[in-house]
């Protein structure tokens, strides 16, 4: 699916029943009469990096708007207990954080916070040091709040703390797809190479996607990817696959808090054109392999990992 007919889809046609043609995410997630038999849960994707300030919350928010608008329950989960940054992105203060949900005070359905562009949000941390030093307790408490959460929506991203660290890791293993947000400059693409090496390690590793972002000039991505890919497969042993590229673009790196995210502010622009057809590429490799794939539930998946932790 191209980008322009993804954003048709996104802005021109606010009845989904209107739609021509095949709408991937309705056939992708939808609940159909095979699913009575075992609850069907939500496609988890994790979106991650190697290093903070890759473009990882940007993206993963803004590609959450765009899901839900086309019809689909969307949930964000920011999974950077310390530094987290999403609901700014999003324009929200909750009540309550993930902060609430781990020490017990509150259960996931009273920390879910709705935003006003659609998808709902649990909320990180933000500048607290216990935050940092979490348990196996804690990220069973987590677990069974995603499984929640899975069952509920039709989607489910997590916004994972950038870094190798064990909390890190054990979240975006939860997932069944992965997307890894890096940059064109050696510093980044280092870091996302160790997280790759990571995932590569593991018994059951994830579905990976690659997106480079600020890219200037146009067609860098393709190259940077390339270049990633050959090292990966070689000494990781891990196929990953291209989602696209983000350029550079001031509209992004200008833009101040209180500003609606930049798919509603401005869905001309070549970054939001470029993240719908990121967004669209994904779409199309997990419609691909999901009939492939056993959802052995985000719970499941999360308490795996905990156990070789």
């Amino acid at each position: 699916m191209s980008a322009d007919r993804f954003l048709e889809k996104v802005h021109l046609e606010p009845d989904l029943e209107r739609i021509p043609g095949r709408n991937i995410l309705r056939r992708l997630f939808r609940r159909g009469a095979a699913d009575v038999s075992r609850e069907r849960e939500a496609v988890v994707i994790a979106f991650a990096s190697g290093k903070g300030g890759t473009g990882k919350s940007f993206l993963a928010t803004n590609s959450a708007i765009a899901m839900h608008r086309t019809g689909k329950r969307v949930a964000v989960v920011d999974c950077d207990f310390g530094l987290a940054n999403a609901h700014l992105l999003f324009g929200v203060n909750p009540r309550y954080s993930i902060q609430h949900l781990l020490d017990g005070v509150v259960p996931v359905q009273e920390v879910l916070a709705a935003t006003p562009y659609g998808p709902g949000l649990v909320a990180g941390g933000s500048g607290i040091p216990s935050l940092a030093e979490l348990g196996a307790r804690h990220m069973e408490t987590l677990a069974s709040a995603l499984q929640w959460l899975a069952r509920t929506h039709d989607v489910l991203l997590l916004d994972c703390p950038a870094g190798l660290a064990p909390q890190s890791m054990v979240t975006v293993l939860a997932a069944q797809h992965v997307v890894i947000v890096t940059n064109p400059e050696i510093a980044a693409l280092t870091d996302a190479y160790a997280l790759i090496k990571c995932l590569a390690r593991q018994p059951a590793c994830p579905v990976v996607h690659l997106v480079v972002n600020r890219v200037s000039p146009a067609g860098l991505g393709r190259a940077t990817f390339d270049r990633l890919a050959e090292v990966s497969r070689r000494f990781a042993g891990c196929e990953i696959h291209y989602a696209g590229e983000v350029p550079e673009d001031s509209a992004v790196t200008h833009r101040r808090l209180g500003q609606p995210p930049l798919l509603l502010s401005l869905p001309e622009c070549a970054t939001t054109q470029a993240v719908l057809s990121v967004l669209a590429t994904i779409e199309q490799r997990i419609e691909a392999q999901l009939r492939s794939m056993s959802n052995d539930g985000v719970e499941a998946r999360m308490l795996e990992q905990i156990r070789r932790w």
